[in-house]
C-alpha cells in the first residue's frame, strides 16, 4: 500500500488504472475514431469502456488497435436491446478484445409498474445466466428513475432481489446516484459489495454536468473507501462538454492532483 496525507488523514491510494467511459467522447469517435483513442491514451488513461457499440471495427482489430495503443478494456455498456436481439454476437465480441463485465440498462418505461417489472426481471435473468455461463459479470447501469420507490423499495432493489445478486450486479454512476437522492459515498456503502465498476461524474450547481472536480460531489472521502466497498475499477464520465477531450483531460488532472491517483501511474507522466 502507498499512504499518503489528505488534510488531517493518512489513506491509501487506489492501484486502479484511470479508466475513460468513452461515452464521453462520442462524436469524436464518430469522426476519427483511432485518433480519438489515441488521444485518450496519451493523455494518460489506461482503461476505456465501451458504450453501445464500436464504431463498426471488427473485434481482432480492435483488440489488436487497443494494444497498439497501450489500451485495456475490462467492460462495455451494451444496449439492453442489443443484449436481447443479438447477445451470442455482444458476447462473442466482448470476449474477444478482453471484456469481464457486461453492463446495461433498461429505458423507463421498462420499469413503469408492476407488469413491468416483473418482465424486465425475467429478460435480466435470462441475459445473466447467458453471461455468467460465458465467464463474465453482468451489471446494471442505474439512472435517476432506478432509485425511485415502487411498493416500498426502489427499482433497483426490486431488480436485484429479483434477478439474484450471483447473476447481476451494479455498475453505480455517482451523479445518477446522488440526482436520484443518495448522497454519493452513502450509495457506495449501501451497496457495498455489488459494484465492481463505478462511473465518476460530477454534478455542478444547476444539476448538469460538469469536470470532476469542478461539482457539488465531494471527492475525497468516495476514493477512500473505493477498496472497502469492493470497487475495482472506476471510468471517468461526462455525458455532454462542449469539448469533450478537454474535459476528460481536466477531470483526470484533478484526480492526479487530488492523488487519487499517482502520476506515475500514467502512462505519458
Amino acid at each position: 500500500m502507498r499512504f499518503i496525507r489528505f488534510g488531517s488523514e493518512w489513506w491509501d491510494v487506489t492501484k486502479m488504472p484511470p479508466g475513460l467511459e468513452l461515452y464521453t467522447v462520442r462524436d469524436e469517435l464518430k469522426r476519427d475514431y483511432w485518433g480519438t483513442l489515441k488521444k485518450v491514451a496519451d493523455m494518460g488513461y489506461q482503461l476505456v469502456e465501451f458504450a453501445m457499440g464500436y464504431g463498426g471495427i471488427p473485434a481482432n482489430q480492435m483488440k489488436r488497435g487497443l494494444n497498439d495503443l497501450g489500451l485495456k478494456t475490462v467492460s462495455t455498456l451494451v444496449l439492453i436491446e442489443d443484449l436481447e436481439n443479438d447477445l451470442h454476437h455482444q458476447l462473442d465480441y466482448a470476449d474477444t478484445i478482453g471484456v469481464r463485465y457486461i453492463s446495461t440498462f433498461l429505458p423507463p418505461e421498462r420499469f413503469k409498474d408492476e407488469a413491468a417489472i416483473q418482465e424486465s426481471v425475467s429478460t435480466l435473468k435470462r441475459i445473466g445466466r447467458e453471461v455468467k455461463r460465458r465467464g463474465m459479470k453482468f451489471l446494471y447501469h442505474p439512472h435517476a428513475e432506478e432509485y425511485e420507490i415502487r411498493n416500498g423499495k426502489r427499482v433497483i432493489d426490486r431488480l436485484l432481489e429479483g434477478i439474484g445478486t450471483d447473476l447481476m450486479q451494479l455498475e453505480l454512476d455517482l451523479y445518477w446516484a446522488k440526482k436520484g437522492g443518495l448522497d454519493p459515498k452513502e450509495a457506495l456503502l449501501t451497496y457495498k459489495g455489488l459494484s465492481p465498476l463505478i462511473h465518476v461524474k460530477d454534478m455542478d450547481r444547476e444539476g448538469g454536468f460538469t469536470e470532476v472536480g469542478r461539482g457539488t460531489i465531494d471527492w475525497p472521502p468516495i476514493f477512500r473507501i473505493l477498496h472497502e466497498v469492493g470497487v475495482e475499477y472506476f471510468f471517468v464520465e461526462q455525458d455532454t462538454s462542449p469539448h469533450p477531450l478537454e474535459s476528460a483531460k481536466a477531470s483526470l488532472d484533478y484526480l492526479v492532483s487530488m492523488q487519487a491517483i499517482t502520476s506515475t501511474m500514467l502512462k505519458k507522466a
